[in-house]
């Protein structure tokens, strides 16, 4: 696989507030935290029906915004060193039913939802066919990931990561979207590392893409440029 070229900065550790914690959960208390929630998504499909959007190429996108928003969804070791990716971008799973297996793609994230959505279109189109784990050429470092379970919902959900001390991508699984008093709500389960991330950051991450799944107009209103 050809690699692209990165871009980040540093993280200043003599300065940064978290710098105790980081030590902390990458020595004795090393450790992953996930949470799982019932996002609504009541509004997300009833606006999205009106763009013509599809919903996981959606859901990928607002997550991939919120990610870029915060830098301890971006954080990651290289050569040694804390660094913060300037962007991440979202490597998720296609299906493929003829195998019942799975591949990884990643699509570019340049923070403008029209061209996400004809990005994603492109890719899958070209390598949903492909039935490698990673079929897509082009790899890349800087990534986060997501992956859907459309077949059942679920309340909890965990990965259990074998080497977890230097993984700091946020992982984030999609179960089976359901009907509840009159409400659609998708099970969302979200995977971080303790080292730079705390319960604080995941519950904001959860509560801006709450807002933003029920304001997803908006975000159709940008320009395509």
């Amino acid at each position: 696989m050809k690699k692209t070229t990165l871009e980040y900065t540093p993280v200043d550790l003599l300065r940064w507030a978290r710098k105790e914690h980081f030590e902390v959960f990458q020595s004795f208390a090393q450790c992953t935290f996930n949470q799982t929630v019932q996002l609504d998504i009541t509004a997300l499909l009833k606006n999205i029906k009106e763009v013509g959007w599809k919903f996981y190429p959606t859901i990928i996108f607002l997550l991939s915004k919120i990610v870029n928003s915060h830098a301890e969804f971006r954080m990651a070791i290289k050569n040694n060193e804390l660094v913060i990716w300037n962007n991440i971008h979202p490597s998720y799973t296609i299906f493929h039913n003829e195998t019942e297996t799975f591949s990884s793609l990643w699509s570019h994230y340049d923070g403008n939802i029209h061209h996400f959505q004809d990005v994603y279109s492109e890719d899958v189109a070209r390598y949903c066919n492909n039935l490698s784990y990673w079929p897509k050429e082009e790899s890349r470092e800087n990534v986060f990931f997501v992956s859907a379970i459309p077949w059942v919902s679920f309340t909890s959900f965990n990965i259990n990561i074998a080497n977890m001390q230097n993984f700091f991508a946020p992982m984030f699984t999609l179960g089976k979207y359901y009907t509840q008093d009159g409400k659609v709500l998708l099970p969302l389960a979200v995977q971080v590392h303790h080292s730079v991330c705390d319960g604080f950051h995941v519950a904001r991450l959860i509560n801006e893409l709450q807002e933003m799944s029920d304001d997803i107009l908006h975000l159709s209103e940008e320009r395509n440029a």
